[in-house]
């Protein structure tokens, strides 16, 4: 491989060079990290999972770590699971790892069981939960059951049985997921075990469960593959591991020669706070988990892998010179950029597509039970449908209208398939909806997509006009095959009594151009990042500020570990969210409320200025442009959602033609 051979000119050599963990050798210092992907099929891989992780092994990770794979049958759960507790799960992982054999890639399978974080079931009613001690959780609202000392001894040979099926099946090694707030975990946590025999009390009682599942593992597995456990050092939640403890269990595997490597991340299952960075949104940086793995790596001297809000290569890069891991795990950087360390490793680091911690259509999408996939790439999980697009049987002359993130997709892919396109852009510059995005207060990152599909354009050779608003005759003169309409939205107004009252639209108050007053109301009816968006924003400047939320909560429509974080922030700033509220009216100093479900009115007094982000109405001037052509509405301008659906059909379109 190109990693393998080169001279040692880059100053990603670090990063990019061969490794080795006890006889087993990584082409490069960069894996995939393990994550639920929503593409588990029967307790296996289907065809579009293993899709999924061929395109990553195309673009060139040494390794992939699987998703947390159960250890008990998972047949008739709702969430789509890997299952070792089945003797057909030899040939499933036989399926991956015959695949990674053919890039020189290694595969490890992640082994775990939730014990008190389960939020599953099998017929819709509320299971038993097992776990070391009879402690709720605030996250799941679960009493557990205690387990007993039978059902510990068979939990340690089931994670044995299934190490020794993964093994079976080639996988290099396998991973016991510790970490997070899953059942070991729960044992180690002094918070959560406080049991009073063998396996509660002491350190090294806590620490029994653990030790003696990765020795039945070592001995099911063999002394050839590798043998590793993932951790979260320092947990951001009260039930959770403090650092030395989590340190003192390290060192005390290290020393009783258990595992070959230690994997870090962050996050955890316990409480929200927890929660919330275990997909690190926007709002988080990678300093956290370089800091927890340098700690693990000192202390323990074993090989140590690292993951957690690493997009950049630089930050990879520091990962390993710094001395904090010696490994680097990706998982939403790859769905972004499925080839980025092939990039890193050809030094065109220009062309990455760096992901922007969004969370929507990633873990977003198994929050809701579907495949992963990107906002910006969702060619990511759709492999089989738009992963090699190829050539156009014809060239079309094809105008785009509109330069938010719809149209710059549909302008690039249809380039890329060899058609010629010319888009439109009434303003200044390229963007859409996410230039507003990218203002609001920890969102910058947001901005990125624009940055992003600005290079395709460039790459793809489509030509750009800015500044020009077209018209329904000069579309017509254009005489093109296809028009692509992405002339997206503009903010709605709901029908009310509003007179006499300072009403600006919550577009203006993030450009900056709406005046406003030291007491605002917000009124929100999307229950999307607008509303408390804006109402941080204008916290944080000093004003007072009330949040009227047209349902259950704030940031009801965003994926939950934003929304936790963006909870914390609002609460910081003193945002007042009145849930339930459906905006009728306002005076000079009142705005007036309805309950949703009840009717009864409500005022909010004391107001000088009323925010409307109540959702945008679609623009479709030209939709009626008498053209002969076939015109393709897509993204705001077909019906207003969000960048995700923008771009998606933006694809579909493109992908179409």
């Amino acid at each position: 491989m190109v990693a393998a051979t080169k001279a040692i000119l880059s100053p990603y050599d670090p990063l990019i060079s061969p490794f080795e963990i006890r006889r087993t050798r990584f082409k490069n210092r960069m894996f995939m990290a393990p994550h639920g992907t929503g593409y588990a099929k029967g307790g296996g891989w289907g065809d579009q999972a293993l899709a999924y992780y061929k395109a990553r092994l195309d673009g060139g990770v040494a390794l992939i770590v699987t998703e947390a794979t159960q250890v008990v049958p998972v047949t008739g759960q709702g969430y789509a699971q890997l299952n070792g507790a089945s003797d057909a799960f030899p040939a499933e992982v036989r399926k991956l790892t015959d695949i990674c054999a053919d890039y020189d890639a290694r595969c490890i399978v992640q082994l775990y069981n939730e014990g008190r974080a389960r939020a599953h079931s099998t017929d819709g009613s509320v299971e038993p939960a097992l776990a070391p001690s009879v402690m709720r959780d605030e996250r799941f609202h679960i009493v557990p059951v205690e387990m007993t000392t039978d059902q510990i001894e068979q939990f340690v040979g089931l994670f044995a049985a299934a190490a020794g099926r993964a093994v079976a099946g080639g996988a290099d090694g396998v991973e016991l997921l510790i970490g997070m707030g899953y059942l070991h975990g729960q044992f180690l946590s002094p918070r959560i075990n406080v049991r009073t025999d063998a396996y509660g009390g002491s350190p090294e009682n806590r620490h029994r469960f653990a030790i003696e599942t990765l020795k039945a593992m070592r001995e099911k597995m063999g002394d050839a593959p590798l043998l590793g456990f993932r951790v979260v050092p320092e947990d951001d939640d009260p039930d959770g591991m403090r650092m030395a403890e989590t340190l003192a269990f390290c060192q005390a595997a290290a020393e009783q020669g258990l595992v070959d490597y230690i994997s870090v991340t962050v996050g955890g299952t316990h409480t929200l706070a927890g929660t919330r960075k275990i997909v690190p949104p926007m709002y988080f940086d990678a300093d956290d988990a370089l800091a927890q793995a340098s700690a693990v790596r000192k202390a323990t001297n074993l090989p140590v892998m690292v993951a957690g809000r690493i997009n950049q290569p630089v930050q990879a890069l520091q990962a390993i010179t710094s001395e904090a891991a010696d490994m680097v795990g990706f998982v939403r950087a790859l769905l972004t950029d499925p080839g980025f360390p092939n990039k890193v490793v050809e030094g065109d680091l220009d062309s990455i597509r760096a992901c922007i911690g969004c969370n929507q259509a990633c873990i977003g999408h198994r929050n809701k039970g579907h495949g992963v996939s990107c906002i910006q790439f969702p060619e990511s999980g759709r492999e089989l449908q738009y992963g090699s697009l190829g050539k156009a049987e014809r060239a079309k002359h094809v105008v785009v209208v509109g330069g938010g993130p719809a149209g710059m997709k549909a302008a690039a892919v249809c380039a890329a398939r060899g058609h010629k396109v010319q888009l439109f852009e009434k303003g200044r510059q390229l963007g859409g909806q996410a230039l507003l995005a990218q203002a609001l207060p920890g969102r910058a990152e947001f901005g990125g997509i624009v940055t992003n599909l600005k290079s395709e354009l460039e790459q793809h050779g489509v030509s750009v006009t800015l500044n020009h608003e077209v018209t329904q005759a000069e579309l017509a003169a254009f005489a093109p095959d296809e028009v692509i309409l992405a002339t997206g939205a503009r903010p709605h107004m709901p029908v009310g009594e509003f007179e006499g009252a300072q009403v600006v639209q919550a577009w203006d108050v993030i450009s900056g151009t709406a005046q406003v007053g030291g007491s605002v109301v917000v009124a929100d009816w999307r229950c999307d990042w607008v509303g408390p968006g804006v109402a941080e924003m204008l916290a944080a400047n000093g004003h007072k500020v009330v949040l009227c939320v047209n349902g259950e909560k704030a940031g009801e429509l965003l994926q939950p570990y934003v929304r936790y974080a963006l909870a914390g922030r609002m609460h910081e700033a003193g945002v007042s969210v009145v849930p339930y509220m459906r905006v009728f009216g306002a005076d000079e100093d009142t705005a007036y409320f309805q309950h949703v479900v009840t009717g009864a009115p409500q005022m909010i007094e004391e107001m000088d200025t009323l925010v409307m982000a109540w959702g945008n109405d679609p623009v479709t001037d030209l939709v009626d442009s008498g053209l002969t052509c076939p015109v393709h509405r897509i993204g705001d301008c077909l019906s207003p959602r969000t960048a995700e659906e923008a771009v998606l059909e933006g694809l579909k379109v493109a992908a179409a033609l």
